[in-house]
């Protein structure tokens, strides 16, 4: 099977915030930051009380309420900041072959990426996960490295040839890798092979 597909920086940005959003460093690095900012609200809240004479009872209470909101709205925040962050790392030094036309072709035991002359071959069986989410598949080579396909640019049937194929990445074991969480697969799988 072949297929063509235009990758742009919307769907650059797309793969890097869905794999900070269930990478574990990711999620612990935004619960750390999110409890780190409500420790400082507490301080300044207990500051006010102390400074102003607050009633104690008064202050716990608009303490614990900023301190809940602020915890809750973190991680919009995050997701802002991230998006920032990942538009600036682009812009800077992004991959030369990141953007563009591609096409990829799909054989018995191999994928094999093309763009711009450049060919990268892709044995199933190295494959350390595929995922696919409501706009795109993700085939990860390497965690944090996938190739990704936009389904805008598939028909229904190249989307259910695409999804026959990575069942062929599926664990011997019987677990469907479409189903299973993505930070389990990524760290296990990466564990296991230095060892």
């Amino acid at each position: 099977m072949h297929i063509n597909y235009e990758i742009n920086q919307d769907d650059l940005i797309e793969f890097y915030m869905f794999h900070m959003q269930y990478d574990r460093r990711a999620i612990r690095a935004r619960f750390l930051q999110a409890l780190l900012g409500c420790c400082a609200i507490a301080v300044i809240t207990f500051g006010l009380i102390a400074y102003f004479h607050i009633n104690a009872l008064e202050g716990w209470i608009v303490g614990i309420i900023t301190m809940l909101a602020f915890f809750w709205l973190y991680q919009f925040f995050f997701r802002a900041m991230m998006r920032r962050r990942i538009l600036a790392l682009l812009k800077k030094n992004h991959p030369y072959d990141s953007y563009g036309a591609k096409s990829m072709t799909f054989e018995k035991d191999h994928l094999m990426e093309t763009t711009n002359g450049l060919k990268r071959k892709l044995f199933y069986k190295d494959i350390l996960r595929s995922l696919e989410t409501k706009d795109y598949f993700y085939i990860y080579e390497q965690p944090g490295i996938a190739y990704t396909i936009p389904k805008r640019c598939l028909s229904n049937k190249a989307s259910d040839e695409i999804r026959n194929y990575l069942k062929m990445t599926a664990p011997e074991d019987g677990k469907d890798p479409l189903k299973e969480r993505l930070t389990d697969s990524l760290l296990n799988k990466s564990e296991d092979s230095k060892k």
